[in-house]
């Protein structure tokens, strides 16, 4: 057997199958982090969870974080080259290629929940709260202009508010779309009787302008900033936008980007036990538009028609879709007029 080590190169996971030209391939099984993508071993023989986990010092050596939480075991096959492969961080795992070990205890499953008690966001909407639950450890996405925008902005005051019907939290906010309103934010703190200058403070908000800027915010700072700020929430606003932009050369590799940022946004929605909304205003920008509504815990499609928005529940992993409408009230009525005007 021969083992895979170089003392500089790493793999993410994509990289680890990818080969010019087919040819005989392997059983193989691949641990990696989800966060990050960052491939700590691949065997030919199955390897007990634990003791990957202990061969690390049980951290991810690409994002820091427990492997207990974020460390994944996939089979597949591979080219003969790569089926026996260790993370040249960790050069000691090379002692699990020893074969064979029993398997006593695998990975956590890919979509497993982590143990923690859910806490609900409202948004003030009654048809679109008993539409959806908004609740923690989900990665929720809100198609539609321009009740999208508004609605990233009336989160961050609500997430501020107490149980039950908040998260009492501040909120990190990824503006993608250079859209973020801090008019919106102080006008929504006054009428949940919020000190507008308090409910802003709370508000934590860094800017994108390539999509590469975008990407890395997403895939190396949210997660540490969801825990420097004990925020409960994260909000990506306008999340295609940069990635449509049409001075992109390469629009494959903007796309499998994206895909990237999708997963991880999954993944910090239940690693962190946060919830992350993104927001989208364009509609009908496939294959983006699909990606979204396929890696996103739930899709919520708004649609308006002069007062009336009409809310579809276009995704979710338990509940059929469905539809329900809302006219303006008071909780955005104010917002929507100036957005108008």
């Amino acid at each position: 057997m021969t083992l895979q080590i170089n003392a500089t190169k790493t793999w993410k996971l994509e990289e680890l199958a990818q080969q010019s030209r087919p040819a005989r391939k392997f059983d193989a099984w691949v641990y990696y982090c989800r966060l990050c993508d960052e491939v700590l071993m691949a065997s030919r023989h199955p390897v007990e969870g634990k003791g990957v986990q202990a061969a690390f010092d049980g951290v991810c050596p690409g994002c820091g974080f427990g492997l207990g939480d974020v460390m994944r075991c996939e089979y597949t096959q591979l080219p003969r080259a790569r089926a026996n492969y260790v993370n040249p961080k960790y050069l000691k795992a090379a002692l699990l290629a020893e074969p064979p070990i029993q398997i006593f205890e695998t990975t956590r499953p890919r979509n497993a929940r982590l143990s923690a008690e859910e806490q609900i966001l409202t948004t003030g909407i009654e048809k679109l709260d008993k539409l959806i639950r908004l609740t923690t450890g989900q990665f929720v996405v809100f198609h539609g202009y321009p009740f999208s925008r508004s609605l990233a902005e009336l989160l961050c005051v609500r997430a501020q508010l107490d149980h039950p019907i908040g998260l009492n939290s501040g909120a990190v906010f990824i503006d993608g779309g250079n859209s973020f309103d801090a008019y919106a934010v102080s006008n929504y703190a006054i009428e949940h009787k919020i000190e507008p200058r308090t409910a802003l403070s709370r508000v934590h908000i860094s800017r994108a302008f390539t999509y590469f800027q975008l990407a890395a915010l997403l895939t190396e700072k949210l997660h540490s900033a969801i825990a420097r700020y004990h925020s409960r929430l994260a909000v990506v606003s306008d999340i295609t936008e940069l990635f449509q932009d049409p001075e992109i050369r390469d629009e494959q590799e903007a796309y499998r980007v994206f895909q990237r940022v999708l997963r991880v946004l999954s993944a910090v929605a239940e690693i962190t036990h946060s919830l992350v909304i993104a927001t989208s205003f364009r509609q009908n920008i496939k294959p983006f538009e699909t990606a979204l509504v396929q890696t996103a815990h739930t899709a919520i499609l708004a649609e308006g028609y002069g007062t009336l928005t009409q809310f579809t529940l276009a995704h979710h992993k338990s509940l059929p879709p469905r539809k329900t409408s809302h006219r303006e009230d008071r909780t955005d009525q104010f917002l929507e007029d100036y957005l108008g005007g």
